[in-house]
Order: C-alpha cells, then sequence, then structure tokens
C-alpha cells in the first residue's frame, strides 16, 4: 500500500521531507551518540538505537502519513529473502576469516575482549540495526521510490559522504579517508542485499555488523603502527567482498516500487 504522500505529494516537496527527515535522523544519531560517551558499551549503543527507532517512527508518522501498524515493516523489519541473508552468511564468514590473514600479513594480534558476545550485541544494535534503518530502511527506500536502483544509491552515497566525514577529524586522514570511502563503495552491495531481500535490513545489518567488529576488537588491543596497518586492510577488504553479493544473488526481476507522480 502506498504511503499517502507517493501520491498526493509533488516530487520537491517530497524530497524536502526526505531531506529533512534524514537530516533529523542523522542529528538524532550523533547527538545521542555525542551524549551517552563510549559507544563500545552495549548499553549505550542501545540507547543511541532506541532513539533512531523512535525519531524514524516519528518521522513516519508525521512526514509521510505511514500507518502506524506498518511502519516498521515499511523501516525494514520485515521477512527478510533467503537469498539475501545467505549471501550476508557467506560474506560474513569470508570477513572474519581475513583476521588471521591480516595477522600474517601485518603482524598485528586482534584480541577478542572478554566480553564480547555483549559487545557483539552492542555492535549489531548500533551498527547492524541504528545505521541500517537510518541509511536503507529510511533514505534509500524513499529515494528510491520512482527512482532506477542505480540513480537512488547514487544519490544516497552524497549523504553517506558527508555523514562520514568527521571521521576524517577523529581519526586522520589515513584512517579516517578510508572510512569515507568504505561508506561510499559499501552503499551499493548493501543497498542490493536491502532490495534483494525484500526491502528488509537484516542482510546488510547482519555484514554491516561484520565490518565494525573491528572496533571493539581493536579496542581490546594495542594501539600502535601495526594496528594502523591492520584496519587500513581490514577497510580495504570490507570494500571489496561485499560486492559479491552481485555474484551470488543472480539479477532477478525488480522489486517493484512505488510510482512517481
Amino acid at each position: 500500500m502506498q504511503d499517502k504522500t507517493s501520491s498526493n505529494t509533488n516530487p520537491k516537496r517530497k524530497i524536502f521531507l526526505i531531506i529533512t527527515g534524514y537530516i533529523i535522523l542523522y542529528a538524532v544519531f550523533e547527538l545521542t551518540s555525542r551524549l551517552t560517551g563510549d559507544l563500545i558499551k552495549p548499553e549505550n549503543a542501545f540507547i543511541v538505537t532506541a532513539c533512531v527507532l523512535f525519531c524514524a517512527v516519528t518521522i513516519e508518522s508525521l512526514f509521510f502519513k505511514t500507518k502506524l501498524s506498518s511502519i516498521f515493516g515499511k523501516l525494514g523489519f520485515g521477512k527478510p529473502g533467503i537469498k539475501a541473508i545467505t549471501a550476508s552468511v557467506v560474506i560474513t564468514l569470508l570477513l572474519f576469516l581475513c583476521y588471521p590473514v591480516i595477522t600474517a600479513i601485518t603482524g598485528y594480534k586482534f584480541k577478542l575482549p572478554e566480553n564480547w558476545i555483549w559487545l557483539a550485541v552492542g555492535v549489531f544494535a548500533l551498527h547492524g540495526i541504528a545505521e541500517e534503518v537510518l541509511y536503507r530502511g529510511f533514505l534509500f527506500r524513499r529515494l528510491r521510490e520512482g527512482r532506477s536502483f542505480g540513480k537512488a544509491a547514487w544519490l544516497a552515497v552524497i549523504f553517506f559522504t558527508a555523514a562520514h566525514i568527521p571521521i576524517i577529524i577523529n581519526m586522520g586522514i589515513l584512517v579516517g579517508g578510508m572510512a569515507v570511502l568504505l561508506a561510499v563503495v559499501s552503499s551499493f552491495p548493501f543497498s542490493y542485499m536491502y532490495e534483494k531481500g525484500g526491502n528488509t535490513i537484516w542482510a546488510p545489518a547482519i555484514v554491516h555488523f561484520a565490518i565494525d567488529t573491528v572496533i571493539p576488537i581493536l579496542a581490546a588491543g594495542p594501539q600502535d603502527a601495526s594496528s594502523t596497518q591492520a584496519v587500513t586492510i581490514w577497510m580495504a577488504a570490507s570494500m571489496v567482498i561485499p560486492y559479491l553479493v552481485f555474484i551470488i544473488i543472480k539479477p532477478v526481476k525488480s522489486v517493484k516500487t512505488e510510482k512517481k507522480y
């Protein structure tokens, strides 16, 4: 069923609502992240995720008049496609195999935190759920309405790039620049997994989680030159491996999108 704004709102007003909604969501994500502090702590990740979800539901309801009963389905919490989930699991396993390979190359020994299960839950909540709702469940989905996959993905890249630029300030030009490039490059396979997974966030959330497991693992180990080399190689692998989704999931008939009026 189409949202009321899909048929009653002119294109300029609709894109204004999409951009405004995204800015609000991103601001909530950033503000709550700063207020809670250390996002490696799962409890802080849960707070940020809860705030993002509440904000996303509110925006869908107020801006797009989406019925409350269908909002979570619209945001990507539906039943995922088995092919997309399978692809995400394969990609995740390949990413995890990169850890010992990187150790062999750089000599950096990744240290698994003592409470790694609890930390992993927090990483999945923040990077898998909150970020995927923001970037795929809301932004890409809305940009996709009435547009081709390629055009919507390229438009989304503009927002992804802007959102990750502050990382350069905090982490330096090398690691920060790689993070920005990773955000840009991952836009396409993540959006593809989202769409081929029945417009659900689960497949990209799994891979997004896998990529960001490096955050608590690095935090538990020494911070030296070898750690910089290790994270650089990890980011490079994270840019390349997710593109296997285009091979694993063969192109099928595109998921129907709402017509542009």
